[in-house]
């Protein structure tokens, strides 16, 4: 069974245990994208986001794992999350996550049609939701993003700008558009 595993951010560059042949490619599925997820450790990181997000190609790798059930254990390890925030489809059974987990975001068509068009049997990714109105008591948007950026101490600062210059490039958001031009500026 071929299994992929999508990725946008922190996973491609700093992928840790996570068990999978080769390199990361691209051409996965274009999903709608936004940092608007404020991390434990205070950066501004990239989620699926159906409110927020511009559509950007994401990347895939081949997990080395033979079943889905060790392929979705190992992302969720990677993460330091759990199930109910990883995302999978599985063509053979016919079953998705958004089916167990409806408080997911929705991408479940854009995914199967890109595993149909590149022979993928299943595959799986990070299901975490934004959180920025959550954390912050307003809606996520970019001047909210900023103000927050901007209250942050400078180390802090420097973590979210070099998560955001690590992400690649096609994860091309307002928001990193934004704080990229703004930190150019200064």
């Amino acid at each position: 069974m071929t299994i992929a595993i999508l990725g946008w951010g922190s996973l491609i560059w700093k992928p840790q245990n996570l068990r999978y042949e080769g390199s990361w490619e691209t051409g996965g599925p274009v999903l709608p994208l936004e940092f608007s997820k404020i991390a434990e450790n205070k950066r501004l990181t990239v989620v699926i986001d159906s409110q927020n997000g511009a559509m950007c190609p994401t990347q895939f790798a081949i997990s080395t794992c033979t079943n889905l059930e060790d392929a979705i254990e190992d992302l969720k390890q990677r993460e330091g999350t759990t199930t109910e925030y990883i995302g999978y489809i599985d063509r053979a059974n016919n079953r998705s996550s958004i089916e167990e987990y409806p408080a997911q975001i929705n991408v479940d068509q854009t995914v199967r049609e890109w595993c149909e068009a590149n022979r993928i049997a299943a595959v799986v990714w990070t299901a975490i939701l934004p959180n920025f109105p959550d954390k912050m008591g307003v809606p996520f948007s970019i001047d909210a993003a900023l103000r927050y950026y901007q209250s942050l101490s400078a180390a802090d600062q420097a973590s979210v700008m070099e998560y955001i210059d690590k992400t690649p490039a096609e994860t091309d958001t307002p928001l990193r558009c934004r704080m990229q031009c703004q930190t150019v500026i200064r």
